[in-house]
């Protein structure tokens, strides 16, 4: 896309002089092309949630999740490429295409960084089925073979500024946590100032020790037993580990664990009917719920970027569609449940806009909206890893 614009107009992607460009032609360019984005975002999730069947309930909510488009179009960003390969090399390894499925997900790896929070799940779903055999070794070899070959040709263009690339990829001077994310890092920190007390080195260390023994479980069981739906618990496992604990977070890194959450809508283990008649018309609410909370965990960027009004669209709609489809379950203990952590969300909104912080905690919505977040998240994924041990 940089090649195309380059075209177009070269002022668009000049190297300093392009900063600040904010002329109409290229914001249409802009938004075009975040569109072609979310076609590879989208077809592979449309096809990984339906793939023999279409049942209304969970395709019209992954049409309607509000997340994605929300950062994408108005934070601007391309995540829909990376989130979109690494859907598809799901896809292809579902289908038994490993070498393809590498491809993708090394392209979706070098396209973003982040992609290296699922980067475990991949590794020990393709090794677990195949180190015990001869047959399994020489697919392995390919595999490897793969990587390499894909590796090498992203990072042929930058050998010379290898160093500089990698810098810029992991920002450690940046930074344990990025604004109020919510994730343990910044939950403790109201505490006990963590960034403060210890030096960078350390807070690394304790941030990898952390994010490791969170995660490793998880990709061990998958390592044993191997299956599609194992494979996406514990991707969704690894990314949201890997969110609440390792170094530098973002408000908006929560879309990696989201990209295969949602791949439980149609979940049938964890399903609520929605239609009265059939189990074909059913919807997930762990999934539902996670993609609420997810979304309501990004308002302090949202907010900051002008997007209040977009937010409160997307997510006002979301939520009129899950309570048509959930209206007829309403004493269900769990949506009961649901529904008291989604008033939750909108009583912090209500404070924020109504009462005005005290002068000695000006920060205290989008700490309060962390410390929310960050409890629902932790709550998420201890009850993923219980399903990824249970199914």
């Amino acid at each position: 896309m940089g090649h195309v614009a380059e075209v177009v107009d070269g002022s668009w992607v000049e190297l300093h002089g392009s900063r600040g460009e904010e002329s109409y032609e290229h914001k249409i360019y802009m938004r075009v092309t975040v569109l072609l984005s979310e076609l590879l975002h989208l077809t592979p999730l449309f096809l990984l949630l339906s793939p023999t069947s279409c049942p209304l309930s969970p395709l019209l909510l992954l049409a309607v999740t509000p997340s994605q488009p929300l950062i994408d179009h108005g934070h601007f960003q391309y995540n829909s490429i990376s989130l979109g390969l690494t859907l598809l090399a799901v896809l292809a390894l579902k289908h038994g295409w490993v070498c393809t499925g590498s491809a993708m997900f090394s392209l979706a790896l070098n396209y973003k960084q982040m992609s290296l929070y699922h980067a475990l799940p991949f590794f020990f779903c393709i090794l677990g089925p195949r180190y015990n055999s001869w047959s399994g070794w020489k697919e392995l070899v390919k595999v490897g073979l793969t990587v390499i070959l894909t590796f090498a040709l992203c990072w042929l263009p930058f050998v010379s500024t290898a160093g500089d690339v990698l810098t810029r990829m992991f920002p450690f001077n940046r930074g344990l946590f990025e604004d109020k994310v919510a994730n343990f890092w910044c939950s403790i920190s109201v505490l006990v100032k963590v960034r403060d007390i210890f030096a960078r080195v350390t807070l690394v260390r304790a941030a990898l020790f952390f994010t490791l023994i969170s995660v490793l479980p998880s990709q061990i069981l998958l390592f044993r037993e191997s299956s599609p739906h194992k494979f996406i618990l514990a991707l969704t496992n690894s990314a949201l580990g890997f969110f609440l604990f390792s170094f530098h977070v973002h408000e908006k890194t929560i879309l990696i664990p989201l990209a295969t959450v949602v791949l439980l809508y149609n979940d049938k283990r964890t399903n609520v009917q929605t239609d009265g008649k059939s189990n074909a018309q059913t919807v997930s609410l762990p999934a539902v719920w996670f993609t609420v909370i997810a979304t309501f965990s990004m308002w302090p960027l949202l907010l900051k970027d002008g997007l209040s009004v977009m937010y409160v669209a997307g997510m006002g709609l979301y939520l009129t569609i899950v309570y048509i489809l959930f209206k007829k379950h309403l004493s269900n203990k769990a949506v009961l449940l649901f529904i008291l952590s989604a008033f939750g969300c909108v009583v912090l909104h209500l404070l924020e806009v109504f009462v005005k912080p005290p002068e000695r905690y000006p920060h205290i919505y989008p700490t309060l909206n962390s410390l929310y977040s960050a409890g629902h998240f932790a709550l998420f994924f201890c009850y993923f890893n219980y399903r990824q041990i249970a199914d």
